[in-house]
């Protein structure tokens, strides 16, 4: 079932009109009617003698400012999809930085594993080493001792 079409009443240029619009849209007939008023008014002493004329200019005006507001619109459109292509630019960067940096914390890794499998092995790594370096020790002493003739300690 469509909705009986309703009334709205306004003033422009001084002259009242009435027009039919649909249900709920008295309020956004009636401010675009105040919006060309207010166009006629912009005019001021440059009226022409006939009315339709004055409509016209009015009308002009405003496909202006819609021409104007619509290429602003695209050319921020135009900027949004530059700066998305600049962030999917920017996040490649950063995804081959942070694989370039794992990759080389890999290869030091690797590099130190193999630097320490190369030389000897440190004797905190390894918990008979101490004790044996100890009595080798101890049993050069005995023989620096016997080589000087001094008795070996108790």
């Amino acid at each position: 079932m469509n909705a009986k079409p309703t009334e709205v009443s306004f003033a422009v240029g001084g002259r009242k009109y009435t027009v039919a619009c649909a249900p709920g849209e008295e309020a956004k007939v009636a401010s675009l009617g105040a919006l060309i008023d207010g166009k006629l008014d912009q005019l001021g002493g440059n009226l022409a003698p006939q009315e339709a004329q004055n409509l016209l200019f009015a009308a002009l005006l405003l496909a202006d400012e819609l021409q104007e507001a619509r290429s602003q619109a695209d050319s921020q459109a135009a900027s949004r999809e530059d700066l998305k292509a600049q962030l999917a630019e920017a996040q490649q960067r950063a995804e081959t930085a942070i694989a370039d940096k794992d990759r080389m914390a890999e290869e030091l890794e690797k590099a130190r594993k193999s630097a320490i499998g190369s030389s000897p092995t440190p004797a905190a790594a390894d918990p008979d080493l101490a004790p044996a370096l100890e009595r080798f020790a101890g049993m050069l002493e005995e023989c620096a001792d016997k080589l000087e003739g001094k008795a070996p300690a108790p």
